[in-house]
């Protein structure tokens, strides 16, 4: 039972590792996700706060000359 969480950790950390840089946020948050009720409040902090790499994304009707960032992530 107990190495079946320890696996399970570990898988949702790798994961954790690859998609929050990816987000703008740092990898080590990563590591908060394997703990429980910790990573509730990390999955919430993730949802409702502004994402760091939100502020370059174009949008619908914008053109890359327009001076609002740069269309790719």
């Amino acid at each position: 039972m107990i190495r079946a969480f320890l696996i399970l950790s570990l898988l949702q950390i790798v994961a954790f590792w690859k998609i929050l840089p990816r987000m703008g946020f740092p990898p080590w948050l990563a590591f908060m996700a394997s703990i429980p009720l910790v990573n509730l409040i990390l999955f919430y902090y993730l949802a409702l706060s502004p994402w760091p790499r939100e502020g370059r994304w174009i949008g619908p009707g914008g053109s890359p000359g327009d001076g609002q960032g740069d269309a790719r992530f």
